[in-house]
């Protein structure tokens, strides 16, 4: 394979232009976002008790939810696992935005080892 000699960093095109201004490490908290949805996933489609907890944890603090814990309190209660599974493994901007808001966090869902093997993988490569 030839080396290539030249530099091309001047040429370097940037992902988002300056002016949207996201975080550091915003794409990256995505895909650590999504390769968690996938993981829970897998999870719900082998215990679907899992969908309860979910729902216990989110009534349980009914008087603080935001936006997005009524719509997945709604999903939840009203969707059925496929369509569930299905939001946490899309690799859509409605499957992003649904993550981003995520009841599955922590145990049972996460196992601390698990997101660690993920941040690993994200940052390290």
């Amino acid at each position: 394979m030839p080396v290539l000699e030249r530099d091309l960093s001047p040429h370097v095109i940037q992902a988002f232009p300056p002016w949207l201004d996201l975080p550091p490490g915003y794409i990256v908290n995505d895909w650590i976002a999504w390769q968690k949805g996938k993981l829970v996933a897998d999870k719900i489609r082998k215990t679907p008790s899992l969908l309860d907890t979910a729902i216990n944890r989110l009534v349980t603090r009914s008087d603080t939810l935001f936006a997005a814990d009524h719509e997945w309190l709604e999903l939840l209660r009203t969707r059925d696992i496929a369509v569930i599974t299905g939001i946490l493994e899309a690799n859509d901007s409605e499957g992003q935005r649904l993550r981003s808001s995520t009841p599955f966090s922590r145990k049972p869902f996460i196992e601390p080892e698990e997101a660690e093997a993920i941040y690993e993988r994200a940052h390290l490569g």
